[in-house]
């Protein structure tokens, strides 16, 4: 007698359907979703072989088949996630946070991965807030990384703490192992300890050594080798890497730039090596977004740049609403810009090429922003873009460049001075809507203190960084003012002007402003000639105060022309009350820099460095002279700006025997500066840094070290000089006069 089934008619439909849609799936070709625990652990163990080796191409597409295979495995999401992360998904990998957590919110594995979509989002705080909960429910080597990763970033102290306070098992998970060589990376920066550096190379040694099947030992090592041109070692230790993850379009994209930066290779056949390793590394690697990028990236470096679109138009037909096609978006934009810069170096701002060129820019602008984008990340600098295309237009289009200015209020934070500052200065001046503008600088009140808080670990002192704070501050006001001074509020506009100037006294702006305001007030009170001609001689001095205040045009010169005019009827005698303008800001700026020597001062850090054409210097050689150290770079704008006077400076004392005036260079390569100097018509000697301005600890540039016959620092001139050549020469004359003394501090 045959026995009846328990099952319900129900279960059993359920389960005949589960039947039909694991077979459906597999006829149709999508992934099989039975597996063995075996199976399953075998997926997790490949996965953390993809981190290990930085093979995020094939992780990631291993874990899109194995997610739809085990959706409810919260750690197979996150290590799938890890895959995301190493391109830079934060939305994919909140996705997979989102799944985890749906299923439960304390899931320790879903914690971790929301940290890292955080992490992803440039949320340091966030992220260590929640990894800190995976952490504290389960410790694992993967939480406590990310613990140690986004508290770096967040309290470095409290980071070193926590490193401190794990046991011996835990500091021996290659994760935990790793970032303490990434926190002594940090500390030579952050203890302004130079010597941080060695225990770093020494943690990465360590880091190969245990952990030799893990391709970041390799990299690290390697990036340090070439950054001191050990190039032997750089190819060996690139070489293992390449052995270990042949299919990593990181570890590819490292070489790749290696082998075109360097000396290595003869510059003929170094494209054909390059060829030679891509090849391999699409015989190694599938066919994704991820490689086709680093591949056009490194084209671009190349300049080739057909091969290089060519490559993009494959990412946007493999994934067009991917990062990866978005990025693409942005090259396009982003090289309309570039050829602007060309054009206005070429042919000047006021050239036809120029101006067709800013429609060009504004054309591109607006196709970037009807993309399907990835994110909002890039739309700030997009407007940004747009609203100085626009600018430059003449006619400024008003309507157009007020919605760019309303754009980037919306999604600009990255230059608030910008955002808050210049671009509300340009509504009030072309656009309708004066008032409009003062709410948009107001608004920046709270991004302004926000990105200054991101930006306190570069200020050296509390009252540098007060400063600093004050000046933005003031650069706001003064837009609230002018804004108000513009709607017809003469009184308003003095009172907020009149705050703007109490926070930032050197703003050449608040200054002018401050005088038209005054001016202003002088006309209204016409019927009473002395109360006109005390608000004239407030906007007498208040233009005086912002004379010389910076390069460039400077608006306060050109109305207190106009006002010496208004007050005496004529130009006669301007030259001379011109000249005595100048005078007294030349005493001014003298004083200061005399004022700025420093008395318990440094010996500099000793180095023996190579010029262009090999010769080296070393530093035993400047014992008894006058030196000067300028350090800058060909990619430091504010470098290139002062280059011209510069040369003058070098020009000066060229053939004093008493003085050397040397400058540091920390491009990439020779070839770089060589380029540079011939196109450019300079011939002042340049050393090549191989890491000497990290390990003297310069950390902006320019920077100039004025030192005296006995090696110490007596002056240091940090960013642009407003008269280079004087104010130079100002403090070499000044060393000059010493007798020489062995009083200071220590050799660091």
């Amino acid at each position: 007698m045959k026995k009846r089934s328990r099952r319900s008619p129900q279960r059993a439909g359920l389960l005949l359907v589960g039947i039909l849609l694991v077979l459906g799936a597999c006829e149709s070709g999508g992934p099989p979703t039975g597996y063995t625990p075996e199976e399953l652990a075998a997926a997790k163990a490949e996965l953390r072989d993809h981190r290990r080796l930085r093979t995020y191409e094939a992780g990631k597409l291993l874990g899109d088949e194995w997610v739809a295979r085990a959706p409810h495995d919260s750690e197979l999401r996150a290590l799938y996630a890890y895959q995301l992360v190493g391109w830079g998904f934060s939305k994919e990998v909140h996705e997979q946070a989102d799944a985890i957590l749906a299923d439960d919110p304390d899931d320790p594995w879903g914690l971790y991965t929301r940290a890292y979509a955080h992490f992803a989002d440039r949320d340091a705080e966030l992220a260590f807030e929640t990894v800190r909960d995976a952490w504290e429910a389960s410790p694992q080597p993967e939480f406590a990384f990310l613990y140690l990763r986004a508290l770096v970033r967040v309290d470095f102290e409290a980071a070193r703490e926590f490193l401190a306070s794990l046991d011996d098992e835990a500091r021996g998970w290659p994760e935990v192992l790793r970032m303490e060589a990434e926190i002594e990376d940090v500390a030579r920066y952050e203890l302004e300890d130079p010597s941080w550096a060695d225990s770093m190379r020494a943690t990465w040694a360590e880091y190969k050594e245990r952990f030799p099947d893990h391709v970041l030992g390799y990299t690290r090592l390697a990036n340090e080798a070439y950054n001191d041109r050990r190039m032997d070692d750089w190819t060996s230790l690139m070489e293992a890497a390449l052995e270990l993850a042949p299919g990593s379009a990181e570890v590819r994209g490292q070489h790749w730039r290696g082998l075109w930066m360097s000396e290595l290779l003869p510059r003929e056949e170094r494209r054909p090596a390059i060829e030679a390793s891509m090849a391999a590394y699409r015989k190694a690697s599938p066919e994704t977004v991820e490689g086709l990028q680093s591949m056009a990236t490194l084209y671009r470096q190349m300049e080739d740049e057909e091969r290089a679109a060519e490559l993009d138009a494959q990412i946007v037909a493999l994934d067009p609403a991917s990062y990866h096609a978005s990025s693409v978006y942005l090259t396009r934009m982003r090289a309309t810009r570039d050829k602007l810069y060309e054009l206005y170096e070429e042919h000047g701002e006021d050239s036809p090429e120029y101006h067709a060129q800013l429609v060009v820019v504004r054309d591109a602008v607006h196709e970037y922003l009807a993309k399907p984008l990835y994110n909002d990340t890039y739309k700030g600098g997009a407007y940004l873009n747009l609203f100085s295309a626009l600018r430059a237009m003449d006619p400024v289009p008003a309507e157009e460049l007020a919605e760019a200015i309303r754009g980037m209020a919306e999604h600009e934070r990255l230059n608030p001075h910008i955002t808050f500052g210049d671009a509300p200065l340009a509504m009030i001046e072309h656009t309708p809507y004066a008032l409009e503008a003062a709410d948009i600088a107001r608004a920046g009140v709270p991004h302004v203190y926000e990105y200054m808080k991101e930006m306190r670990s570069f200020y050296d002192t509390e009252g540098e960084f007060d400063q600093s704070l004050r000046y933005r501050l003031g650069s706001i006001y003064d837009v609230i003012g002018w804004a108000h001074f513009k709607a017809g509020d003469a009184e308003d506009a003095r009172h907020t002007l009149e705050r703007a100037l109490a926070l930032a006294e050197g703003n050449r702006d608040v200054r002018y402003h401050l005088g038209q305001v005054y001016e202003r007030l002088a006309a209204e009170e016409e019927s009473d000639a002395e109360a006109e001609t005390e608000w004239l001689d407030r906007a007498e001095d208040s233009y005086i105060a912002g004379f010389g205040a910076s390069r460039g045009e400077n608006p306060n010169e050109t109305a207190l022309e106009a006002l010496y005019e208004r007050r005496n009827g004529s130009r006669d005698g301007i030259e001379e009350y011109l000249a005595t303008l100048d005078e007294r800001d030349r005493t001014r700026r003298h004083e200061r820099i005399m004022e700025s020597r420093v008395e318990d001062a440094e010996t500099y850090r000793a180095f023996e460095l190579a010029r262009l054409d090999g010769e080296i210097v070393n530093s035993a050689d400047l014992e008894g002279k006058i030196a000067v150290l300028h350090f800058w770079g060909t990619w430091c704008g504010p470098c290139i700006v002062e280059l011209p006077e510069y040369q003058e400076f070098d020009e000066r004392y060229r053939e004093d025997p008493d003085v050397h005036v040397l400058s540091i260079s920390n491009d990439e390569t020779n070839e770089i500066i060589e380029d540079f100097l011939a196109k450019n018509n300079y011939d002042f000697t340049v050393l090549i840094d191989a890491g000497y301005t990290e390990r003297a600890g310069v950390t902006a540039w320019p920077t100039t070290w004025f030192v005296d016959r006995d090696g110490y620092v007596r002056f240091e001139a940090i960013g642009t000089a407003l008269k280079l050549d004087e104010e130079f020469s100002w403090r070499v004359e000044a060393l000059r006069g010493d007798p020489g003394s062995h009083s200071g501090g220590d050799n660091p």
